[in-house]
């Protein structure tokens, strides 16, 4: 790994949508266990010098300030040290994140019912084309609440280990980054203390040599993170749609970059609910 992705702040996205703040949420414990700032992020309209868009321009300013504000409370609100900045820049969102991404250790954005249509192509875009590896943060529909005030604590009892989705979702394949991908999944379970559902693919067209070295992949990963509980399975579709069809509750997938343009079916997957995606990118 490079210095950023080791050093690099987690960046967060924060658009004032209840999406964002789950994103950020989930976002503290990985700034918490890197030792790095958390850094929130609202990106705004490119300024402006016609007379008659001033006010808008000094509108988005204080909007950004606004949500900004409210979403250092919320997360200072949960009572973990994390070191929070906030940035506030301008242009199209997706550009300007994915220029954040060059220095950070991850990038997070929230998605979800009603922040899809701003974040949408978004996260889409950094799951194809960041610099670092990007959390899609998808907030379980629990109450079909969608405005923020602050965050819920874990003793609210909403926090992942408390939800109904209980599972990290991993693909384990034969891309030349799945070693990375594979870790990447296991140190976030360990994180979030979820067990991990380890999902390889299967075909008569994959040689013999293949289906070994993925097992001995799996045996690798059991012998490495021993506290980390893993269940393999098989299947002979995508990624995306086998989340689909699973009955188990699934909180985070975790997939490579190569998986990257299944980012958005793998969000709206997981029995209707939802399920966060992290794509792991690297430089």
């Amino acid at each position: 790994m490079s210095e950023n992705e080791l050093n690099g702040p987690v960046v967060v996205g924060i658009d004032g949508s209840r999406a964002a703040l789950f994103a950020a949420e989930l976002a503290v414990d990985v700034a918490i266990s890197r030792d790095v700032p958390l850094c929130l992020v609202h990106v705004t309209r490119t300024a402006v010098t016609a007379r008659s868009f001033v006010d808008e321009y000094r509108k988005d300013g204080q909007y950004a300030e606004t949500v900004l504000r409210s979403a250092a409370a919320a997360i200072e609100g949960l009572g973990k040290p994390v070191k929070i900045d906030s940035v506030v820049l301008r242009g199209p969102p997706a550009e300007a994140l994915i220029v954040e991404s060059r220095s950070a250790s991850l990038v997070c954005v929230g998605t979800g019912r009603f922040a899809a249509a701003v974040l949408g192509s978004t996260a889409t875009e950094l799951a194809e084309h960041a610099h670092c590896p990007v959390l899609v943060a998808q907030r379980p529909d629990v109450d079909g609440s969608s405005e923020p005030t602050t965050l819920e604590s874990p003793a609210a009892g909403r926090s992942w280990n408390n939800l109904s989705q209980r599972w990290i979702a991993l693909s384990i394949n034969g891309t030349d980054d799945n070693h990375r991908v594979a870790d990447y999944a296991m140190r976030e379970a360990r994180l979030r203390q979820l067990p991990v559902l380890a999902i390889s693919p299967w075909s008569h067209n994959l040689a013999d040599g293949m289906h070994h070295e993925l097992d001995r992949r799996i045996a690798r990963l059991r012998e490495q993170y021993r506290d980390v509980h893993m269940y393999p399975v098989t299947t002979r579709s995508r990624i995306s749609r086998f989340i689909a069809r699973c009955q188990e509750p699934i909180a985070l997938t975790v997939i490579g970059a190569a998986e990257g343009n299944q980012t958005a079916r793998l969000s709206a997957s997981s029995g209707g609910a939802g399920s966060s995606v992290l794509v792991v990118r690297h430089r």
